[in-house]
């Protein structure tokens, strides 16, 4: 028992030391701190400068600005962000996505985007199946033509 006390004694204060959160309890990370993901509502991608990966920002159109927000983005099959929506309005039948690049050309067609059926202030994951070309800025519209479809 002592071992093993020791032992995660010992983890705690190596996690610490390297500046890893020990608990989910742990307090915000401080303001000053390079974002890690994307920010929606941001002018400018939220990536630290030293990083190689690039998080395009995300712009909403139309009614799509007044139902989503788009936060905590990942490179993960693709780029995976969470998307809450608020219920202000019906959800989209569909939502589709077009990334630009750096000279503000699109850089290729609309894709669709895969998000879930979600409920009134319900929130989910949303992922983006962007080309290897990672676009500067990605801007979602939506179409309202009917009940939400199912992406798959």
């Amino acid at each position: 028992m002592k071992q093993l006390i020791a032992t995660v004694g010992a983890t705690l204060l190596l996690g610490a030391a390297c500046g890893k959160p020990n608990t989910s309890n742990d307090p915000a990370p401080a303001a000053n701190a390079p974002p890690l993901v994307a920010n929606a509502r941001a002018s400018v991608a939220a990536t630290p400068e030293e990083s190689p990966f690039r998080y395009p920002t995300i712009e909403l159109e139309g009614k799509l600005k007044e139902i989503f927000t788009v936060a905590d983005c990942q490179y993960i099959s693709g780029l995976t962000c969470r998307i809450r929506y608020n219920g202000k309005s019906a959800l989209p039948s569909e939502v589709f996505f077009t990334g630009y690049d750096q000279a503000g050309k699109p850089d290729g067609t609309k894709v669709r985007l895969i998000y879930p059926r979600l409920e009134p202030g319900e929130r989910g994951m949303a992922t983006f199946r962007i080309p290897s070309s990672s676009p500067t800025k990605i801007v979602l519209t939506g179409s309202w033509d009917g009940p939400w479809r199912n992406p798959y």
